[in-house]
């Protein structure tokens, strides 16, 4: 718990200079120890060497990075490019992912797992996915973030 208390002390003074509540920074800690862009040590966050790359990019370099980190570290997101890279036509139906997520999450919980998959994979322009549909398809070179 000290650790975790020194950390929010931390986010505390982010989180007043930002108008937010600490709550409202905790799952942007956690995505950003979960891409390595930063991690928590000695109970303080600190930005990693990936991270001030990040930090210090360009926006189309930025999205590089951005596309690296989430198919190397992101489980989801990986499974989603894998997948993508070995079908014919490079497309698949959501519903794939959600049964998958299904098995361990409820269906609220598979849902938000598989919208966040959604937003980093667009963002770092690993996939499209056409919510009309209900489809993924892999964008050109995503492979190459693997």
């Amino acid at each position: 718990a000290g650790i975790i208390a020194h950390l929010i002390d931390g986010l505390a003074e982010i989180a007043d200079e930002l108008n937010f509540e600490v709550d409202d920074l905790l799952p942007l800690v956690d995505a950003a120890v979960l891409l390595d862009l930063a991690r928590t040590t000695d109970g303080r966050f600190a930005i990693t060497p990936p991270g001030r790359e990040f930090a210090a990019a360009d926006i189309l370099t930025s999205k590089q990075l951005f596309a690296r980190q989430a198919a190397r570290r992101a489980p989801l997101v990986r499974a989603i490019v894998q997948a993508l890279a070995t079908t014919e036509d490079h497309r698949l139906r959501e519903d794939l992912f959600l049964d998958l997520l299904r098995a361990g999450f409820d269906t609220e919980d598979a849902r938000r797992q598989l919208e966040t998959a959604i937003d980093w994979g667009r963002y770092g322009e690993l996939y499209d996915y056409d919510a009309d549909d209900a489809e993924f398809t892999l964008d050109p070179g995503a492979e190459t973030a693997l």
